[in-house]
């Protein structure tokens, strides 16, 4: 049986993360990094210039200083300056160094407030459903990517199983008000909620800031940014290999032809894109 070929816990020990959070960072930095290494050609060596696209208040940028590389975040807004207790609950705030490394992109026209040909690789997870200019957004990622440079991005799609931010199956139904009043009536009926008219407006104006693009959209919107992408989920998900249950069936289903077939059909619902973006 083949184990996991991603790091084990023992790197966290060695990260100087800024918060309690930041393990879970750590594990899909760690991910991104070694699928782009050992699959998709990237040459990442300690030193190497990452931008972390969506880097909330920096856990994942003070992760990949802690393991070498020359990192950089950018995002919406600067979250990492906002009060803690209030926002961030158990978080702690940002070390100056890390803070000093992160970037405010200005959504007047969204142009990341880095030069041309910047970064050796860009990596992003649960960002991409946040965004709704598609086009500038692929097209500057690109543009701060050095020639032969790529990016990759983890982020839940139409088909998902479940939308993450109000905790309901099908993201595409929950844009609709009639769907959402029935799930916070169960709530309430079960005692989970006490308002469900409140709860239903807190989930539509959750709903506002998320977007679910098709496949067959995204590449369109790729072509009018003049930029290449392609998903890989399936790759990544059998490179991932994970419990030693999920190897050993990976294992007896490779054995008879059928392991890839298996995660294709898994993953209709089951997997979360997973998108390379490069240029031409």
């Amino acid at each position: 049986m083949t184990s996991s070929p991603y790091a084990d816990g023992s790197l966290a020990a060695r990260a100087k993360i800024c918060n309690p959070a930041a393990a879970q960072h750590l594990a899909a930095a760690d991910r991104h990094l070694t699928f782009a290494r050992a699959k998709l050609g990237a040459r990442l060596s300690p030193g190497a210039k990452i931008l972390d696209f969506g880097c909330g208040i920096g856990d994942t940028v003070g992760v990949l200083l802690a393991k070498g590389y020359d990192a950089f975040g950018v995002d919406v807004l600067e979250y990492w300056g906002r009060d803690f207790d209030k926002y961030w609950h158990v978080a702690e705030p940002p070390t100056a160094e890390i803070a000093g490394r992160l970037r405010v992109v200005d959504l007047k026209d969204y142009r990341l407030p880095f030069a041309d040909a910047t970064f050796d690789f860009c990596l992003s997870d649960q960002v991409f459903e946040h965004v709704f200019d598609y086009p500038t957004t692929m097209s500057e990622i690109v543009r701060v990517l050095k020639p032969g440079a790529l990016s990759v991005h983890h982020f839940p799609g139409p088909n998902y199983y479940k939308e993450g931010h109000v905790g309901l199956p099908f993201p595409p139904l929950c844009y609709n008000r009639g769907y959402l009043t029935m799930w916070a009536w169960m709530a309430q009926m079960r005692g989970a909620t006490s308002d469900w008219r409140g709860r239903v407006k807190e989930q539509l104006e959750l709903m506002r800031f998320n977007s679910y693009p098709t496949k067959s959209q995204l590449r369109e919107m790729a072509r009018a940014a003049h930029v290449e992408i392609s998903f890989v989920e399936v790759d990544e998900f059998m490179f991932r290999r994970g419990s030693r249950l999920k190897a050993t069936l990976l294992d007896a289903l490779g054995a008879v032809g059928l392991d890839r077939l298996a995660v294709q059909a898994f993953g209709l619902l089951m997997l979360q894109r997973y998108m390379i973006l490069t240029g031409h």
